[in-house]
């Protein structure tokens, strides 16, 4: 298993952050090789199936949204062959015109994962940050 928490501030009043966090047509302007996300349950939780191009590697991800009591809780499960990550987002208005976004992530490996997430450990909290960072940019702009 592998936990950390990440935390950025997003010059932008809390509920344009939100706005913009919870609306979905715009997740591939911010989510690094998203091509389309498709809601395929929406009880008892949100699920949809999340596709990526990364270069020549396709992959599918299901996000189930477990808790969406924005602005202190959005938690979620994205889940693909031997990886569950779990994702708790918080956020918060720091001042007038500041947002700060916390996320606090767990992944959990099985079968070939296990061994390579031994090696990998640092690429999935670059990952996580690349993604924060884009959202950062994206609201901000």
């Amino acid at each position: 298993m592998l936990r950390f928490q990440l935390e950025t501030e997003i010059q932008k009043p809390l509920d344009q952050v939100i706005t913009l966090f919870t609306d979905r047509s715009l997740l591939t302007e911010w989510q690094p090789g998203l091509l389309s996300s498709e809601q395929v349950e929406s009880f008892p939780h949100p699920k949809y199936i999340l596709r990526f191009n990364f270069g020549r590697r396709k992959m599918e991800m299901t996000e189930t949204i477990l808790r969406n009591e924005l602005p202190a809780h959005f938690d979620g499960t994205y889940e693909m062959k031997g990886v569950v990550n779990l994702i708790h987002n918080s956020f918060e208005a720091k001042g007038p015109g500041i947002t700060k976004w916390t996320c606090t992530t767990e992944f959990r490996f099985s079968g070939l994962m296990k061994v390579v997430s031994i090696f990998m450990k640092d690429g999935f909290r670059q990952q996580s940050e690349v993604i924060m960072k884009n959202f950062k940019r994206y609201a901000e702009r």
